[in-house]
């Protein structure tokens, strides 16, 4: 399934979690793209 914008699909997976009442508020959350040609991790933003 290919992403037209995939670092405003990770940010919309945050959001996801840090609402989610199953996630404890005081947990960070982080998101990352990872390049499977470099197998580099980019962290994304949680903002835009």
């Amino acid at each position: 399934l290919p992403f037209s914008d995939l670092d405003q699909s990770v940010r919309d997976d945050l959001e996801v979690y840090r609402t989610s009442p199953l996630v404890r508020h005081d947990i960070p959350v982080r998101g990352f793209v990872y390049d499977v040609r470099t197998g580099r991790l980019r962290e994304v933003s949680a903002s835009k």
